[in-house]
């Protein structure tokens, strides 16, 4: 209720900040091809 107040939407978008943090992810995505988790 309190983000329908905020916001006057029910659902949270998380679009954006996917959007902004897409070209660190994709240096990510280079940097670690090939290699396995270790955790």
């Amino acid at each position: 209720q309190a983000l329908e107040a905020l916001t006057g939407q029910r659902e949270m978008d998380a679009s954006a900040i996917l959007d902004y943090f897409a070209p660190l992810k994709e240096w990510l995505d280079e940097q670690n091809q090939g290699r396995t988790c270790g955790w």
